[in-house]
């Protein structure tokens, strides 16, 4: 299992709401939870051109949309932002995790420079 980064960002940048660390085989498996499960998924795909495809298409033609696993990735990868009203939503694995240099602690648990 691999680590994978879930962004939705808009033009004002990332907040806290708007990323998600996920453990999963593959970004396909990903995007099959997201087809089985798109109101799980509602935070990250409610401001993208995505949110209608999985939800309202079914229930306005009756039918899924037939959407694989892959057409979901292709379309993941082609959203993109619009000002603060079409936000892009990306599936990115973690490939490598950066350290920090040790930090020197001081006494009373502090890290050097870190005030009260």
């Amino acid at each position: 299992m691999s680590l994978f980064l879930i962004t939705s960002v808009c033009d004002e940048g990332v907040s806290e709401s708007d990323f998600k660390v996920v453990e999963a085989d593959s970004r396909l498996a990903i995007a099959q939870d997201i087809l089985e499960r798109p109101h799980d998924w509602e935070p990250f795909l409610r401001h993208t051109k995505l949110w209608w495809e999985p939800t309202y298409y079914e229930y306005k033609y009756g039918q899924p949309r037939g959407w694989s696993p892959a057409d979901l990735l292709k379309q993941i990868d082609s959203t993109h932002v619009d000002g603060d009203s079409d936000y892009q939503f990306r599936i990115h694995e973690i490939k490598t995790i950066a350290k920090i240099p040790r930090l020197r602690v001081q006494s009373g648990g502090k890290v050097k420079g870190e005030s009260s």
